[in-house]
């Protein structure tokens, strides 16, 4: 990627820097700016163009985290740089035509190694470069943010605030890198929709635009010259002979003459001129703004430039075209097209390879033809109706079935509102709408829902009649649609019959008084007879996809709640399994917060035991409720989830803190008669009592048991491992009276300097045994060496040094002490590689052994010893840190002493 400028001016008149204005003005607290984040995903994500979301993620940003600059990137990843999108910036126009390189400049950095930065002096970062044309050393903070989404590099966002004071906060960087992975999400959604949407458009051979796009072009421009009292010109063109090319030259050299056609077609057009290709060998132009004699002089230049190309291997070939004229020949696209390709035929029934336009006297064909407009608008109906029909039958969804019908019949009549409505019972519930003037813009599925008999909709679908409504104003039974005014329209409405029964309507209406006739009607139940059969056969065929669902909800039900198994059968200890408990639950029933409860042993009373999704303030407040057990088991004595609502949620102790949520509730039945539960707030204050989050908080509480008493059972079997440990590490202390609670000693203080280090639990675990039993193998040794009083000859500290691998070798039979074997076997080891058995050095070392070596050393100086008197405690420092970098890790070191004080106090020696 080229150079990426980080440093930036603030414009000129420009409100105060971002930085001299609060971080967040909207809200108090960070959990009540995670909430706003949480607002703002949503509109974020519900953009759909790229231009309008762009705005929408830098206004929205800057709600959040207000700022003075603004640059978001598209990766580039083939030339491996950054393309920017947008920039709100004083030097703008030179952020657009620069081209950052990946790797390069902070943002660079931060794409590279997909890493968001927070630089509050970024001017002075040694990684900053300056755009071309930019001014250098300005003063700014930066953050960067990588938008990552599907794990690849979508791009980068990054805001800037100027001045010597300039800076960002972690909350800011917090919240920026959240909002990052939305605007990602974004981003990424809005490029895969506008290509998606270009190939909807696109021949995928030829790269005009296709059928479908020559329609939805077409109505729009002949609605924009109806209104405007403008004009619109249809060319539809044919290759003559084009199967004679497929058949001796094979469809891949038509399809290289097809690709050839289309280059010629757009060389010969103007810029505001549209060509399509409609199928096989057929294209259409649109042509805005043109009268008759434009179309026929661009159909002239065309045939001029097709008699001088030749398209290899098949050689010179001739296009019989078609012209119509909207609104004159027709004021409804299929109509016209229908137009257009009868003056099309009649110019292949002539000879070919010549344009004609189309009048009333063009209806030549090869063969029988039709020969008024009216005849031309039959068969524009008969070709939508087989089109549709095909469409129909291809459809299962009774929404989209609607939808289709909507856009569909739109090709053909000239409306203003269209209604499909299936019947429920005795309702008629809108399927799919479309209302293009101000009249019916503001309709929905509420305020157009009807019953049978109600109005004009009701009244076609109780007495199984079509209607066809001059004037609307004129039917004293009509039903006015609330929020609407009393307008002059004109209606049909057909009823959709299966067999005797009404299924449902379609409605069309039109502004103005008589604009309707029969044949429109007749077009409508044609339709009619297609649609209802589609309706039907979509609710049967919904109907056993409801039931298949059912069946894979099950399934799915059923492969979560063994993930949740595996992750609760996977946790050491009962603390770790409740934590895991309530962090799962909330995820698999996306709920705001989630807690355990259980009996407390003493009391009875029960208790939270593991909390999720609160802030500090919450937990706290949660943390100190506790429920008699008279109250426990009255609640909780049935077997099934259940859902308190929000007024009996708010009796609840602590309840006001969730007032107008509902709460669900999975008793846990526990051994000795001990009651608990989870407790799940409902995301956006709901839970469907019946409902899939129900079903499976069923399953996650008979797991939730079984994780719990197997925890339970493990902690009292660890429980009774280590008291033998510690008997056995009892009757080695037993053996030399100056030792005695040796191994407690180290073992505690060993545990301290652990957490102290930010050792994980499992290192804990092994350290604790490791201490326990690092003096094991001074069993084996003799009682006189072990207790001599005098100095040890070379022959006494050659045994007395054995111990360690003894020790190894003693809990070696003992499969649950494999890990602690290493730390017993080097507990004696130096960390500048002179200690014994092994000579091994610094990080060679296990940690535990590092640590127990320091306790252990400090312990044996402050204590009597048969061959001198202890330490005083100060001496004992002194030497510890004298050691730290040959005998000792220089880091245990500084973490003993930094505890001991205040450990001695607790653990006194």
């Amino acid at each position: 990627m080229g150079v990426l400028r980080e440093v930036k001016r603030a414009s000129e008149g420009a409100s105060a820097p971002a930085s001299t204005r609060p971080a967040l003005t909207r809200v108090d607290t960070l959990v009540d700016s995670y909430r706003r984040l949480a607002d703002v995903f949503h509109d974020v994500l519900s953009e759909q163009r790229l231009n309008s979301l762009l705005d929408r993620i830098a206004d929205t940003l800057g709600d959040l985290v207000p700022y003075d600059a603004f640059t978001i990137y598209q990766t580039d990843e083939a030339r491996r740089c950054l393309i920017p999108l947008m920039a709100r910036d004083t030097w703008a126009d030179e952020i657009m035509n620069d081209r950052p390189i990946f790797g390069q400049g902070i943002t660079g950095w931060a794409v590279e190694h997909r890493e968001p930065l927070l630089v509050n002096q970024a001017h002075l970062d040694p990684r900053v470069q300056v755009v071309p044309g930019t001014p250098p050393d300005e003063p700014e903070a930066l953050i960067t943010i990588p938008l990552v989404a599907r794990d690849s590099i979508q791009g980068a966002l990054n805001i800037y605030r100027l001045g010597e004071d300039a800076r960002f906060t972690e909350e800011d960087f917090e919240l920026a890198k959240r909002f990052g992975d939305a605007a990602a999400l974004a981003l990424d959604n809005a490029q895969i929709r506008e290509t998606l949407e270009l190939q909807a458009q696109t021949d995928s051979l030829t790269g005009l635009y296709n059928h479908r796009y020559f329609h939805e072009r077409l109505r729009s421009e002949l609605t924009r010259a109806t209104r405007s009292h403008d004009s619109i010109a249809v060319l539809m063109l044919d290759i003559d002979d084009f199967k004679r090319v497929n058949d001796v030259y094979g469809h891949g050299a038509g399809d290289q003459v097809l690709v050839a056609l289309a280059d010629v077609l757009r060389g010969g057009l103007r810029l505001s001129d549209v060509v399509c290709r409609l199928g096989g060998e057929e294209f259409g132009i649109i042509m805005s703004s043109c009268q008759a004699g434009d179309a026929l002089a661009l159909a002239e230049r065309l045939l001029e430039r097709m008699r001088e190309e030749s398209f290899e291997p098949a050689g010179s070939l001739t296009l019989s075209i078609g012209a119509a004229h909207g609104p004159e020949h027709a004021t409804n696209p299929r109509e016209l097209v229908a137009c257009a390709e009868a003056a099309m035929m009649t110019a292949k029934a002539r000879g070919k390879k010549q344009a004609v336009l189309f009048d009333e006297g063009t209806s030549e064909r090869p063969g029988p033809a039709p020969s008024t407009r009216d005849d031309v608008r039959s068969i524009a109906h008969l070709k939508m109706l087989q089109s549709l029909a095909g469409k129909l039958n291809r459809l299962n969804d009774v929404r989209e079935i609607g939808t289709t019908i909507v856009n569909e019949l739109r090709m053909l009549v000239d409306y203003h509102s269209c209604r499909v409505y299936v019947a429920d019972g005795e309702d008629l519930i809108p399927i799919a709408w479309r209302g293009d003037l101000g009249p019916y813009e503001d309709e929905g599925a509420e305020e157009l829902q009807s019953k049978f008999g109600e109005g004009i909709t009701g009244r076609a679908a109780a007495t199984g009649q079509s209607l066809l409504i001059p004037n609307a104003l004129d039917i004293d039974w009509a039903v006015t649609i609330p929020g609407t005014d009393d307008v002059e329209e004109s209606m049909i409405a057909v009823p959709l019959k299966y067999g005797p029964r009404v299924i449902g309507v379609v409605v069309i209406s039109k502004l103005g008084v008589g604009q309707f006739d029969e044949d429109d009607v007749r077009l409508l139940e044609v339709l009619g007879g297609h649609a209802s059969v589609a309706l039907e056969n979509a609710r049967l065929y919904e109907a056993e996809r409801n039931e298949a669902e059912r069946a894979k909800e099950s399934l799915e039900i059923a492969n979560a709640l063994l993930e949740f198994s595996r992750e609760v059968a996977a946790a050491e200890g009962l603390d770790e399994v409740l934590a895991r408990l309530v962090d799962l639950t909330g995820r698999m029933l996306t709920a705001d917060r989630t807690s355990v409860w259980l009996q407390e042993a003493e009391t009875g009373d029960l208790i939270p035991a593991a909390v999720c999704g609160n802030d500090e303030q919450a937990e706290r407040e949660l943390l100190q409720l506790r429920f008699s057990s008279e109250v426990a088991h009255e609640l909780l004595s049935g077997g099934e989830p259940f859902v308190l609502d929000a007024r009996e949620v708010a009796k609840l102790p602590g309840g006001h803190d969730i007032r107008g949520m509902s709460l669900a509730l999975a008793p846990l039945h526990l051994d000795a008669d001990r009651v608990g539960c989870i407790a799940a707030v409902a995301p956006k204050g709901h839970f469907e009592p019946s409902g899939r989050r129900m079903r499976l908080l069923s399953g996650i509480a008979h797991q939730a048991k079984l994780g719990i008493q197997n925890a339970s059972s493990f902690q009292s079997l660890e429980e009774t491992f280590l008291s033998t440990v510690e008997a056995l590490a009892n009757a080695l202390e037993a053996k030399d009276e100056y030792t005695s609670s040796h191994a407690r000693w180290i073992t505690d203080m060993a545990l301290e300097v652990g957490r102290e280090l930010h050792l994980d639990a499992k290192t804990l675990k092994r350290l604790e045994l490791g201490a326990l039993f690092h003096d094991i193998g001074k069993i084996g040794i003799p009682a006189d060496i072990l207790s001599k009083p005098g100095p040890l000859t070379p022959e006494e500290r050659a045994v007395i040094e054995t111990h360690p691998e003894l020790g190894e070798r003693i809990l070696a039979p003992i499969s649950r002490l494999e890990d602690v074997r290493p730390i017993v076997r080097h507990c004696h080891e130096r960390w500048d590689g002179a200690g014994y058995p092994d000579k091994k050095s610094a990080e060679e070392i296990p940690i535990e052994s590092r640590v127990i070596l320091v306790c252990d050393a400090f312990h044996a100086m402050t204590t009597d010893r048969p061959y001198r008197s202890r330490l005083p405690i100060e001496e004992a420092f002194r030497r510890l840190e004298e050691s730290a970098g040959t005998q000792f890790d220089p880091s245990v070191v500084e973490a003993f002493i930094r505890l001991a004080p205040q450990s001695l106090e607790d653990h006194p020696v």
